[in-house]
């Protein structure tokens, strides 16, 4: 990645002074890598002082699987905030609520899995492996960052869910490619564009998915040429 030293202290960066960005090989250890752990995106799905793992899970949902989640119902109460007498809990305690509740068990089933994964990033991206909770008795609890897919698939924290991603280049791909059509048409798509929308997906996919291969078959594309 490039940062210069106040990025790399905010991301636990060793060795990186100044005021100038630079190039930083990434480690496992540093448990980065990619867009779903950049502090910008975690943010975006935070309210800048608690992490939402409902809202980071229909981010993944929309921006990589391109299925809009069905908004929730209106009487639906918020999460209550943690008794000042009760034992500490995080707010993935408290969201398994739903699991028991068939009224959100069915939507929230497919939708939290995509967000739980990213509890090791606070609101506005750090690492952490407690959660900070103010009210309650006790330590900070200890965040669970494991799941499982909707289809089955198990994952221990959000380096393997990235891999589990991998598996679904093709989806992602035509999201990509959707999201691309909707800026450079400067509209929204319609049934009628999806087959030229198809195709230049599938020429992405024949070319291992290169960025510049997919940008040459949009621009060429009778799609984009007769906007």
């Amino acid at each position: 990645t490039m940062t210069n030293g106040r990025l790399a202290d905010f991301y636990g960066l060793p060795n990186v002074v100044g005021d100038e960005f630079q190039r930083v090989s990434l480690k496992p250890e540093f448990n980065r890598g990619g867009l779903l752990t950049q502090a910008s995106i975690l943010s975006l799905t935070s309210d800048g002082t608690r992490h939402r793992p409902v809202h980071r899970g229909v981010w993944v949902s929309e921006a990589i699987f391109g299925k809009e989640p069905p908004p929730p119902p209106a009487n639906v109460d918020p999460i209550e905030g943690n008794p000042v007498d009760a034992p500490k809990a995080t707010l993935r305690m408290k969201l398994e609520a739903h699991v028991h509740d068939p009224s959100c068990a069915s939507c929230h089933k497919k939708i939290d899995p995509l967000g739980l994964a990213f509890e090791n990033y606070d609101a506005i991206g750090r690492w952490r492996t407690v959660e900070k909770v103010d009210a309650g008795t006790g330590p900070d609890p200890t965040v669970n960052p494991a799941g499982e897919l909707p289809d089955g698939r198990a994952y221990a924290d959000a380096a393997e869910f990235k891999k589990l991603l991998l598996a679904e280049m093709d989806a992602f791909c035509g999201t990509f490619v959707e999201k691309l059509a909707t800026y450079g048409l400067r509209r929204t798509v319609s049934v009628d564009d999806h087959e030229e929308m198809e195709a230049v997906a599938a020429i992405a996919k024949e070319s291992d998915y290169r960025m510049k291969d997919l940008l040459e078959a949009f621009v060429v594309s009778e799609l984009f040429r007769s906007r």
